[in-house]
């Protein structure tokens, strides 16, 4: 199922044909009440990171984020739990807590074709230290920080002690987690190239070393190595003789056991490109101008794919060479470009997305607009059935128009407007019920101007009802 070596070849940007097709505007409603947003987060310290949400085959919300418990403590990944659609969550439990002082980054749950649960995250640190690593703040979900994968399995409420999937600490880097139409689940990982370690150089420009397991409850199969490790360049040198290491890696597994897989890396020019892969065949998809790749692991690349069976690449891409900034999806297969936002207004940034796969096809975009000094709000893009429909799915007093095409508030998280008060809309994840109806989990931070304190909980509200 896994091939089992990637080289890079050197490729021509592709051309892409710009297609601009008109996207269905969702009418505004309400939006919400104040009432409604007070309601009680589903995290409890108010220092609340990223968030990842499931709906489980018998209607269960199960919400896996990061949160520290306070000032100078570890950000760990805590559990919740819904049995009532989310009208109430149980209290948080802590999944990651290594008893090492050790904090994680983001973290994913997910639910393979027995109906196992399973939440799965990257710590940091690693146990032999004496120095504790409580919190990265150069990972995000496309990973950037070495750490060591572990996940637990959830069984009659009850969560499974913590299984590591890997023979070392402290050395993989980006990662992404996939449950094949067989129902088996897979966790695809960058682990450094081994030369380094000798001095313990963890680096992922140097992460060429790609892995992958399949979890079977609290047990899993033997590591394939999907690729061989660069060798050092010579005799008694500690680095491999090229950087091909690979970041922001995501994918699926299709019908057929075939891999589709995307990544980024960075070439002997410092540019950094978007490799995109199906059956070990790599074309590179997209080229950010050197220097201008603008963190991408806070926002990576993420693929879907469509009813069809044709794939998605979800990217921003570098604002530098464009006269606003925009969100693309780009059909792999027709080569063809839409812009599902792009910003008008002078001083108003992207400064993140998300997307999630849903069933049968459909698509989950979010992201988050913001102005220097205002509101940030929070908007989707969804896809079902070939066509994208936009929602604004927050109301935190921005009066601003900020993008081309508009984005009608529908059952969005109101907030309580105040002159000493911002909210802004930080990163969401959406689920999908059975029925296809969708819900989401958001960081919502509140900010008081002129105090410089930051109180990010995490929300949850129903985009359908």
């Amino acid at each position: 199922m896994f091939y089992h070596e990637l080289k890079l070849v050197t490729m021509r940007f592709l051309s892409f044909n710009l297609l601009l097709y008109s996207l269905f505007v969702i009418s505004c409603s309400g939006g919400g009440t104040t009432a409604e947003a007070q309601k009680k987060p589903v995290s409890q310290f108010s220092r609340a990171g990223l968030c990842d949400l499931l709906i489980d085959k018998s209607g269960v919300y199960h919400a896996v984020f990061q949160e520290s418990p306070a000032i100078g403590k570890p950000t760990f990944i805590y559990y919740a739990s819904s049995s009532d659609k989310g009208a109430s969550w149980s209290k948080p439990v802590t999944l990651s807590n290594d008893n090492h002082g050790n904090g994680s980054g983001y973290a994913r749950i997910l639910q393979d074709g027995q109906g196992i649960i399973y939440a799965i995250w990257k710590r940091y640190g690693n146990t032999e230290s004496e120095y504790p690593v409580q919190d990265e703040l150069l990972d995000g979900p496309g990973g950037g920080i070495s750490g060591t994968l572990f996940y637990k399995t959830l069984s009659g409420g009850q969560w499974s002690a913590p299984v590591q999937l890997n023979e070392f600490e402290q050395t993989q880097e980006s990662w992404f987690a996939t449950v094949a139409p067989t129902g088996i689940l897979y966790v695809i990982w960058a682990q450094d190239n081994p030369a380094t370690l000798t001095y313990s150089r963890q680096n992922w420009k140097f992460a060429d070393y790609v892995r992958g397991v399949s979890l079977n409850g609290t047990t899993h199969s033997a590591y394939t190595d999907m690729t061989k490790p660069i060798q050092p360049a010579g005799p008694g040198l500690s680095f491999p003789a090229r950087q091909e290491g690979k970041i922001d890696m995501d994918g699926y597994i299709d019908k057929t056991g075939v891999l589709h897989l995307i990544y980024d890396y960075v070439d002997e020019k410092s540019v950094e490109r978007i490799v995109y892969v199906v059956g070990g065949k790599p074309v590179v998809a997209y080229s950010y101008p050197a220097y201008a790749a603008t963190n991408s692991w806070n926002h990576p690349p993420r693929l879907l794919v469509d009813e069809k069976g044709n794939d998605h690449l979800i990217m921003l891409p570098s604002p530098a060479t464009l006269e606003s900034e925009q969100l693309w999806d780009e059909n792999m297969a027709t080569k063809s470009r839409n812009i599902l936002a792009s910003i008008q207004q002078q001083g108003v940034s992207i400064s993140g997305f998300q997307a999630k796969q849903g069933p049968n096809g459909a698509m989950a975009v979010t992201f988050e607009a913001q102005p220097h000094g205002g509101n940030g709000e929070g908007f989707g893009a969804f896809y079902e059935n070939g066509s994208w429909k936009n929602i604004g799915l927050t109301n935190n007093a921005s009066k601003e128009k900020f993008f081309y095409k508009d984005f009608g508030i529908v059952n969005g998280y109101r907030t309580v407007a105040s002159h000493l008060t911002r909210y802004n809309s930080k990163f969401m994840s959406v689920a999908y019920d059975a029925a296809g109806h969708k819900t989401l989990l958001m960081n919502l931070e509140a900010y008081s101007v002129g105090y410089g304190i930051s109180n990010p909980d995490i929300i949850f509200t129903a985009i359908d009802h």
